[in-house]
């Protein structure tokens, strides 16, 4: 693995625009991690993408999704940035799998998967108008 790394990736706020993220970020990945690891990651970092695609935008306003991939030995880091709807998840409580399940509720499932497997940070790029979410991932080299 190359000690430190950085790609920025952008892509339409649209769902077709969702294999150009898995794509990119398997790519990234490519041979730094077990697949099953790799497999966590792109399912995190698609599940927050899906989300800011279908709730941070009103139908038909089309803006561009950045999503910086960073590595370095001792982390992996997926920080995504668009001009959607603030929302924080961090903020957002997430119920129990139990409580989802029972509930019937259409949704939670994948921000509260996304929460077990990284870490995750919010900020609110006000100058900008920006949302900026930052996935954190840290691992211990062999």
């Amino acid at each position: 693995m190359e000690p430190n790394k950085e790609q920025i990736v952008e892509i339409p706020n649209h769902l077709d625009s969702l294999s150009l993220v898995r794509q990119a970020v398997r790519s990234f990945l490519a041979g730094d991690l077990p697949s099953d690891v790799t497999g966590k990651l792109v399912f995190c970092v698609d599940e927050v993408v899906t989300n800011i695609i279908e709730h941070g935008f009103p139908e038909g306003i089309q803006s561009p999704i950045y999503v910086k991939m960073r590595k370095t030995p001792k982390q992996l880091q997926f920080i995504i940035t668009d001009a959607g709807i603030p929302f924080d998840p961090t903020k957002k409580k997430s119920e129990t799998w139990k409580h989802l399940y029972e509930s019937g509720l259409d949704g939670g499932f994948g921000i509260r998967s996304v929460k077990k497997i990284m870490t995750i940070e919010y900020r609110r790029l006000v100058a900008e108008s920006l949302n900026e979410l930052t996935l954190s991932y840290n691992r211990i080299e062999p």
